[in-house]
């Protein structure tokens, strides 16, 4: 130890001015202490579905609150719904199971159903230890349309808060309105984006996400069991299984149950470390039935509510008229999934993306974006281009990902990609997670390139290598 050296440099930081903090500085600087803290155990310990879910229903994030539980909900509803009143096999595995399921998924039309959700809560300090339930009425179409209604939301037997109801009309692009927790102004949304990287009308938190990922693991457990006087089957798998990696106890086990008869789902569990951590279990449920009229209507807004009108800025055009706008280069792909069809087009000038990184939010700002949304049933897949020179952006952050960057480091493959606008870039692909779409991205000249949604990795690598400039278009200047 040097006492002349420590006390001069103790004398030199003294003179330096302290400068302005912003008004979360300090909380950034607390999670940013955190996550060093738990970096050594990040690799085994993933945010659970649960933790997941609470971060979207937070305050700050009250817009996606009811449609990240609905649309999460659904998602996994519809999931494992098969053709009701047809009887499943006797005897079956675990995989026929979830593969029958799956492709019963893509020709749902509509779904209702009635939920009962149940959120582990320990604050965000970890202060206190309850369970948060929230009893939900929730409806989806195919074209992306949904409407759920919270009625009550409790924790330790004591109500919170009357609960809401958010609506998205996928005809127009229009959602709301909400009312803000905070502020109690009432908002309403247009000029949707079309899904990730952007937030938007397909959910980051995907339930049906989840179970696809455990359909790819080689080491699911079925066994049996029984709901509510009804004999149902119930797969098991843990987050690392999925993957294949080691055994470890602190993997989040996901559990469904699916009813042997009509093959409906009747619930999802997520446990980590021994406690559940989420918990959502259906009845009521109708598949294909027709829908009440203006039910993804929104509803009138109070007498002399104070609103505020917010443009998401993904304008819905064709692509003929995408091809003369400005700075946009539409890339189109020639190739996509069986029964995959186009549903939407957008562009937007601008765009920020907000991802957690080392416990701090960041903003990545983006210009001239071009998306494009797929559909086949309740299936979706979004193609984006868009040009990036955020200098806090580097290719190895997955904007596809909200929640587990370090999941997404560990799983990823990297592949060249040999045709199309994007040949010689080398694409990322994430196959397996429970936090987000399997997707795909990559970088060239600038322009970043991602393809998220329903699809194996050969299937996101083949769009990509088919992209070409649309019929008419031009690159973009510089």
């Amino acid at each position: 130890m040097d006492e002349t050296r420590d006390t001069e440099l103790g004398r030199q930081l003294e003179t330096i001015s302290e400068p302005e903090h912003g008004p979360e500085y300090w909380r950034n600087v607390h999670l940013a202490v955190a996550e060093a803290a738990t970096e050594n155990a990040a690799e085994a310990r993933r945010p659970s579905f649960g933790r997941r879910l609470r971060a979207a229903l937070a305050p700050r994030r009250a817009r996606l609150a009811l449609a990240a539980v609905a649309l999460a909900a659904v998602a996994a509803g519809v999931l494992l719904v098969g053709l009701p009143g047809t009887p499943g096999p006797q005897t079956v595995s675990a995989a026929q199971i979830l593969d029958r399921a799956l492709a019963a998924y893509s020709s749902v039309q509509t779904w209702q159903a009635d939920a009962h959700l149940k959120l582990y809560d320990e604050g965000v300090w970890k202060t206190y230890h309850a369970y948060v339930t929230r009893r939900l009425h929730l409806v989806q179409a195919d074209d992306g349309s949904y409407r759920t209604e919270c009625f009550a939301v409790m924790a330790a037997g004591h109500r919170l808060e009357p609960g809401g109801t958010g609506v998205f009309d996928a005809t127009t692009g229009k959602g709301g309105p909400y009312c803000e927790t905070e502020t109690r102004t009432w908002v309403q949304e247009r000029n949707f984006p079309l899904g990730p990287p952007d937030a938007g009308t397909v959910p980051l938190i995907d339930i049906g996400m989840t179970v696809r990922a455990l359909a790819s693991s080689r080491t699911l457990r079925l066994d049996e069991t029984v709901v509510d006087g009804r004999p149902a089957w119930t797969v098991t798998c843990s987050k690392g299984e999925m993957a294949g990696l080691p055994p470890s106890e602190d993997w989040p086990v996901y559990t469904v149950t699916v009813d042997k008869q009509t093959w409906l789902l009747l619930g999802v569990r997520e446990e980590q470390a021994g406690r559940i951590t989420f918990d959502i279990r259906y009845c009521n449920v109708r598949v294909n039935e027709p829908l009440p009229d203006g039910v993804f209507t929104a509803e009138p807004l109070p007498p002399d509510a104070p609103v505020r009108r917010v443009d998401l800025g993904f304008h819905r055009v064709t692509l003929d008229e995408a091809a003369t706008a400005p700075g946009v280069t539409p890339l189109v792909p020639s190739f996509v999934p069986s029964g995959y069809e186009l549903s939407d087009v957008a562009a937007a000038d601008r765009a920020v993306i907000t991802r957690a990184i080392e416990g701090v939010d960041v903003k990545f700002r983006t210009r001239h974006a071009f998306a494009l949304q797929y559909r086949r049933g309740f299936d979706w897949l979004a193609v984006s281009t868009r040009t990036i020179r955020d200098p806090h952006y580097r290719i190895g952050i997955d904007l596809c990902d909200e929640f587990d960057q370090a999941w997404s480091r560990r799983v990823r493959t990297m592949v060249p990609i040999a045709s199309g606008a994007f040949a010689g870039a080398t694409a990322r692909i994430l196959a397996v997670s429970t936090t987000s779409a399997p997707h795909l991205w990559a970088m060239k000249d600038g322009v970043l390139l991602t393809i998220a949604g329903v699809a194996t990795a050969d299937e996101l690598l083949a769009v990509a290598e088919s992209l070409q400039v649309y019929p008419g278009a031009s690159p973009a200047a510089e």
